[in-house]
């Protein structure tokens, strides 16, 4: 394009300078045209007073010298006048009768000097020669006129080929800079989307969501956010290239389906959100759940028809009461997604009223937990495991519960969750913590009767640079030995980063602390966490003993279990043991503990001294 727009530019310049050439020929040829038809009127009017003055007897030869001079320039293009030689045929008889019959003029005019001529003859010769003389005139002007005309159309074909050579390169650079701008556009674009999937990367995706819902009108749009239901799975069993293809896929299909003022964007990992219109509100659950059946058709074409269901949330702007941003849509539909995350049945949540009370009392939790942490709201409660060789509590787990000022206990699956979200767990964790070991040491100052005490850490604590030291500092502030403290963590957080993991747990033996795995079971464990990681304790989730189609089976499970970990030297803790007979079952397979209401409740502070003392 560039090599051919220098080549029209080229040809635009030529056509210039021809066009200036052309127009200069034809301005120079104008003058000499009239420069000689001038001279044809000057051999008219001049021989008209020559053949005066000789019929006054006033001879003027050097007239006739002169009117020699230029008959002969007209005829042969030669001589000092500047005259040019036409080559018009009509104009070239004239001519030629002209110069004829000027020198039958000069022989007359000689004949009358000499009494041989009478002067009527000369006068009826004098006559004819003017209107021959007229018609040589006319005969140049016309040819002269007609040059014009033709150099005249001469030009404005070039001109027009000028314009429209001019049009051309125009609308050549026009569709350069049109190419340019859409190929920015496009780099412009791509950088604002996931180099994976295609769709809007996050920040994109609410710029162009809030500019669509600034438009209006909102009450026929919904934002979805949807994500598969155990995307770790995939990426765990059957690798990461394998969990890319399906994201990339999915992304396909997502923006496949979009329709004319609706969005798709990537919040992260296996997360999508999309902004979509429609006419009625159940529309938006049909198409998203015929997307999701092709990205599950497309799974089953792989690996003998594995795949992992979706989960989606969906907030249709028109139902939400407050004026809202985009930000707030997306927390809504979000919000909604986790109930199906949470255990309900169906895969396609509306926000609705339930859902928005439960929001609030999220967003309650949320402006009180910082206050009550300062306030000391949270208290921690014990629950004893007992050790099935002796019936005798051996240890006991600490559990945080929230009751406020007013006496009301908020449960632990209502607050975590918000701790959570809003990376403060941390502070939580510590503070139960600082709580088991102020309680470790008024016991010890007393004398009395203590067992270990094993408390949870979250997720986030593992990538906090200085949690090892963080709690052993608080550990030796209030000088508890290192033997009565057990960190808890649970199996997903082992199985997200086993070499981040396996380097932590030896740090903290190496400071004395015990380790445990809680809710082994829960999700998909892996036996090889066993080798990787030198726990202490496994706690076997109460998933185990819950009741199944297959009781047999499920104990056979536990059985082979515990036999192995016990290979390892790890002790075994069962979860959520409420019935005597299960005891009896654990006990036959050399369970170490039990953990459950058929021997202790989870219990305050307080009561669990009165425990320990009786």
């Amino acid at each position: 394009m560039k090599q051919f727009l220098k080549r029209g530019l080229a040809v635009l310049f030529a056509l210039l300078v021809l066009f200036g050439s052309i127009t200069l020929h034809t301005i120079v040829q104008s003058q000499h045209y009239s420069r000689l038809i001038n001279y044809v009127g000057i051999v008219r009017g001049a021989t008209q007073r020559l053949v005066k003055l000789e019929l006054e007897n006033r001879p003027n030869d050097p007239l006739i010298e002169y009117l020699d001079g230029i008959l002969n320039e007209l005829n042969t293009g030669n001589g000092e006048y500047g005259l040019p030689l036409l080559e018009d045929e009509t104009y070239r008889q004239n001519l030629y009768e002209l110069s004829r019959m000027w020198g039958d003029i000069k022989e007359m005019i000689s004949s009358y000097r000499s009494a041989d001529e009478n002067e009527e003859a000369l006068l009826d010769l004098s006559e004819k020669y003017f209107e021959k003389a007229n018609d040589t005139v006319f005969a140049a002007d016309e040819y002269a006129a007609h040059q014009t005309r033709m150099l005249l159309a001469i030009c404005a074909v070039m001109l027009l080929i000028m314009l429209l050579t001019w049009l051309f390169i125009f609308w050549a650079y026009s569709r350069k800079l049109l190419l340019l701008e859409n190929t920015n556009q496009k780099l412009n674009d791509l950088t604002r989307r996931d180099t994976l999937t295609g769709v809007y990367k996050l920040e994109e995706f609410k710029k162009e969501a809030q500019h669509l819902l600034d438009e209006g009108p909102k009450d026929e749009m919904a934002v979805v956010y949807t994500d598969f239901s155990d995307f770790k799975y995939i990426n765990d069993v059957f690798g990461y290239n394998y969990g890319d293809s399906i994201l990339k896929k999915y992304g396909e299909i997502l923006l496949e389906g979009l329709r004319e003022g609706e969005l798709c964007g990537r919040v992260s990992a296996d997360n999508f959100v999309l902004l979509l219109r429609y006419q009625e509100k159940e529309e938006v659950a049909a198409r998203q759940q015929a997307a999701d059946w092709k990205i599950i058709q497309f799974m089953h074409s792989f690996y003998d028809r594995q795949s992992v269901p979706t989960c989606c949330g969906i907030c249709c702007v028109g139902d939400v009461i407050e004026d809202l941003k985009i930000d707030g849509f997306l927390d809504r539909a979000n919000f909604a997604r986790k109930t199906v995350k949470n255990g309900t049945k169906q895969n396609y949540v509306y926000y609705d009223d339930s859902i928005r009370r439960r929001l609030r009392e999220e967003k309650d939790v949320e402006s009180r937990m910082l206050k009550a942490l300062e306030m000391r709201e949270f208290t921690v409660f014990y629950q004893p495991k007992v050790e099935l060789k002796t019936d005798k509590i051996a240890c006991a787990e600490a559990l945080v519960r929230w009751q406020s000022q007013d006496g009301t206990i908020i449960p632990p699956d209502r607050f975590i969750p918000v701790f959570e979200r809003k990376y403060m767990i941390d502070r939580l964790d510590q503070y139960v913590f600082e709580e088991v070991c102020r309680f470790l040491r008024d016991r010890l100052k007393e004398g009395k009767q203590v067992f270990p005490v094993s408390v949870n850490v979250s997720r986030l604590q593992f990538y906090n640079q200085d949690f090892v030291q963080r709690y052993v500092d608080i550990r030796d502030q209030y000088q508890i030995p290192p033997e009565l403290l057990e960190i808890e963590f649970t199996e997903s957080i082992a199985i997200d980063n086993a070499l981040l993991m396996a380097r932590i747990v030896n740090r903290l033996r190496q400071e004395g602390f015990s380790c445990s795995i809680d809710d082994f079971g829960k999700g998909y464990s892996s036996l090889s966490l066993l080798k990787t990681l030198p726990i202490d304790t496994l706690k076997l989730d109460r998933f185990f003993f819950d009741m199944s189609s297959d009781p047999e089976r499920d104990m056979a499970v536990v059985e082979g279990v515990i036999e192995l970990v016990h290979k390892f030297r790890i002790r075994t803790v069962a979860e959520g043991i409420e019935s005597s007979d299960q005891v009896e079952d654990l006990k036959r397979m050399g369970c170490d503990f039990v953990q459950g209401y058929v021997f202790y409740r989870p219990m305050p502070e307080a009561e669990y001294a009165q425990v320990l003392d009786s």
